[in-house]
């Protein structure tokens, strides 16, 4: 990794104010519902009612991930461009940014999970919390492999939204974009095409095999970020 990647990296995440505000407000206005929600059920008021559930505070912070892969290659890539940056250094800054922001979201999630939920759920939302570490199974494997787990698969999400939004300005944007939703409308009702999704799912979420959802998703995120050097080598200024 080049000194200029690194730059790129530093750029991008200057540049991204607005994303950091967006998922902010969400985090901590969510948290101040929480706080409050906390206060009554101290009293035995379940202003939710007895049956009440929240989504996992730590699962929020997915929003800067997406804020990010969607505002990076739609509103950074022609900033760089014009201060004089390369193509290919750009890509590379971005996957640095990417892989730091997805440990420090993983991280604390898995803090958050173990620290703030607990005190939550168990004061308040009597009924239970919808959580992604817990929905999938990571958190079954330990606080360590679950986070190594959600790392990999958020890479691939990551990877997946800004290729896909860095592609947009072509017709082959387009066209992945109605791949997928024919691929969702068509796999979808008829049972063996349903099982091959499920199965992909399976492979890449549900996984019984650790190692086996580790692995297809770091190399599925690589394979799919290739993708940006003949895309942002099109890519008009």
């Amino acid at each position: 990794m080049n000194d200029k990647s690194l730059v790129v990296a530093k750029i991008n995440f200057r540049n991204l104010k607005l994303t950091y505000l967006f998922t902010a407000i969400i985090f901590f206005g969510v948290m101040l519902q929480d706080i409050v929600y906390f206060v009554l059920g101290l009293f035995g008021i379940y202003a939710g009612g007895e049956d009440n559930m929240t989504v996992g505070i730590g699962n929020y912070l997915y929003l800067l991930l997406l804020f990010s892969a969607i505002f990076i290659p739609s509103m950074n890539f022609r900033k760089m461009m014009n201060l004089g940056g390369k193509r290919a250094c750009f890509i590379k800054g971005c996957a640095v940014n990417y892989i730091i922001m997805v440990a420090a979201v993983s991280f604390m999630s898995i803090i958050l999970y173990y620290t703030y939920m607990p005190v939550i759920v168990t004061s308040y939302y009597t009924g239970g919390s919808l959580n992604v570490l817990y929905v999938f199974g990571w958190i079954e494997n330990g606080p360590l492999v679950a986070f190594i787990q959600q790392f990999a698969f958020l890479l691939l999400f990551v990877s997946v939204v800004h290729t896909l939004v860095a592609a947009q300005d072509k017709w082959y944007g387009w066209a992945a974009d109605v791949l997928i939703v024919a691929i969702i409308s068509v796999f979808t009702p008829i049972a063996p095409l349903r099982s091959a999704l499920v199965w992909f799912f399976r492979i890449i979420i549900f996984n019984s095999s650790v190692l086996m959802q580790i692995a297809s998703c770091l190399v599925l995120a690589v394979v799919i970020y290739m993708l940006n050097r003949p895309i942002f080598s099109r890519k008009t200024i």
